[in-house]
């Protein structure tokens, strides 16, 4: 027996990670969030895939390889880390090369 999944939306992942809405958004467009798909004209997360990430990214010892992001501290351990502000945009990394061509995929698949 399968049981039944609430997709989690924009307002679900910021009450999670105890950050705005503005900053879901942010992190949506540089890659730190995986992306949500968009059913009608909202927008919504598969709560494996987010709850796997947010694993992976607490579990990683180096977690700036996966989003960017400086790995949480022991003050803020409910809250990710914010980026630092840099002047100029770092080159991109193999794993979020291969994040954009698969989100690309899927993107034109649901499409």
């Amino acid at each position: 027996m399968t049981t039944a999944f609430k997709p989690l939306t924009k307002d679900d992942i910021a009450e999670v990670l105890g950050v705005s809405l503005r900053t879901i958004e942010n992190w949506v467009s540089d890659g730190t969030l995986p992306s949500p798909r968009k059913l009608g004209n909202r927008v919504f997360w598969h709560p494996t895939i987010f709850y796997a990430w947010l694993e992976c990214v607490l579990t990683t010892e180096d977690a700036t390889e996966l989003t960017g992001t400086q790995p949480l501290s022991h003050a803020t351990d409910t809250r990710l880390a914010r980026k630092p502000k840099a002047r100029a945009k770092p080159a991109r990394t193999e794993l979020e090369k291969l994040r954009a061509r698969e989100n690309a995929k899927l993107e034109h698949m649901l499409s």
